[in-house]
């Protein structure tokens, strides 16, 4: 078992391994391990054969890799060369606003 995927998981992994199917619940608690990639592929297999059922599910996971990545362009300089870049324009507007001198 990856070190990322906690214990608690192991009876449901071990299901998986077993031809087991996986739920709507497990697709939720597996959402980490699965988008970090910490999934033994034979389990990683069984969620992405659940994605490709469930629509709910599908968007669900694709609803949080978008948030992901946009939580990374507003936050991470690497992601978003144009953070922190304010344009003067807008500076001095907010500073006018404020009843300041820019």
């Amino acid at each position: 078992m990856s070190a990322g995927v906690p214990r608690e998981f192991g009876e449901l992994i071990a299901r998986l391994k077993d031809g087991g199917a996986i739920n709507c619940r497990d697709c939720s608690d597996f959402l980490m391990a699965y988008l970090d990639k910490e999934l033994d592929p034979q389990v990683c297999a069984r969620f992405e054969q659940h994605l490709t059922r469930c629509s709910s599910c599908h968007n669900y996971v694709e609803t949080y890799r978008q948030t992901v990545r946009l939580a990374q362009e507003a936050c991470c300089p690497k992601a978003n060369p144009h953070l922190g870049k304010m344009p003067p324009e807008l500076v001095a507007a907010i500073l006018a606003s404020l009843g300041r001198a820019p």
